[in-house]
């Protein structure tokens, strides 16, 4: 924890901050953040960190346990909350907190059933991208369906894990030596892919966006994103990514700057 949130510290001041989005903490631990944020001496920060936090699966107690932040230093605006059936979603969303924003990862088979029960709650989608098993990947069937039932219904979404890389392509599924490698989804895929969806693609569209895994078949400007005869304005993206294809989580801020500088995408 304490070298996550000294991390953290110090991806906040640089160069490449404005990619940073919430630092991602399990409910359970936040007294433990706690202690690192002060050992760091974030607390005596003017803007206090807001944090999206994974929840224990009680909702009293995570409420119990977000009370006990000191919010001049750390805001919990994000609670990260997993559901096995539509039974769940609903007790999800009765017991939400009124102050924070809410994520529900669910069976991705059933996406149909509870993405309209989620818009009518104001909470949004969460779609695990993979994992340290390459059976925690999920296909880029599933993962077309997802993006265009969410656009169908504009749900906003965030994705996470296993996208540490922009494009698809075969990675290792751990950083521990002689790890297994398998097909990964890239971030750029899985976010371009989302944008077109939202602006009314096809999912066989969807589909092949997920599966590219050339990087000459994007274009980048100041003012537009090319994928192959497709052209998505700076303004375009700007909207569906506030309201729709909102981030990722990674436990690697430095992996996908470091790819994408490699690729000449980013300066």
């Amino acid at each position: 924890m304490l070298t996550s949130t000294r991390n953290y510290d110090s991806y906040r001041s640089g160069k490449y901050a404005w990619a940073l989005g919430r630092l991602i903490v399990p409910v359970a631990r936040l007294t433990e953040f706690s202690a690192a944020l002060t050992e760091v001496g974030s607390d005596e920060q003017l803007i206090p960190w807001l944090l999206g936090a994974l929840s224990t699966g009680d909702p009293q107690q995570d409420a119990r346990l977000i009370s006990g932040l000191n919010k001049r230093a750390a805001v919990v605006d994000v609670l990260e909350c997993k559901a096995a059936n539509l039974a769940e979603v609903h007790k999800l969303l009765s017991a939400a907190p009124p102050q924070a924003t809410l994520y529900v990862e669910f069976p991705l088979e059933n996406c149909r059933h509870i993405l309209p029960v989620l818009k009518e709650g104001n909470a949004r989608a969460k779609i695990r991208t993979g994992g340290v098993t390459a059976d925690a990947i999920p296909s880029v069937e599933q993962v077309a369906e997802f993006l265009a039932a969410c656009a169908e219904e504009k749900v906003p979404f965030k994705a996470t894990a296993g996208l540490h890389h922009p494009l698809r392509s075969v990675q290792k599924l751990t950083c521990e030596p002689g790890s297994a490698s398998a097909l990964m989804h890239g971030f750029i895929n899985i976010f371009v892919a989302a944008i077109i969806a939202y602006y009314g693609a096809t999912e066989e569209e969807v589909l092949a966006v997920l599966n590219e895994h050339d990087p000459t078949a994007f274009c980048w400007s100041r003012h537009a994103l090319a994928w192959r005869d497709q052209e998505l304005s700076a303004e375009q993206i700007r909207e569906a990514r506030e309201n729709f294809a909102i981030g990722f989580g990674s436990c690697s801020f430095t992996e996908p700057i470091a790819d994408l500088l490699d690729l000449g995408w980013l300066k």
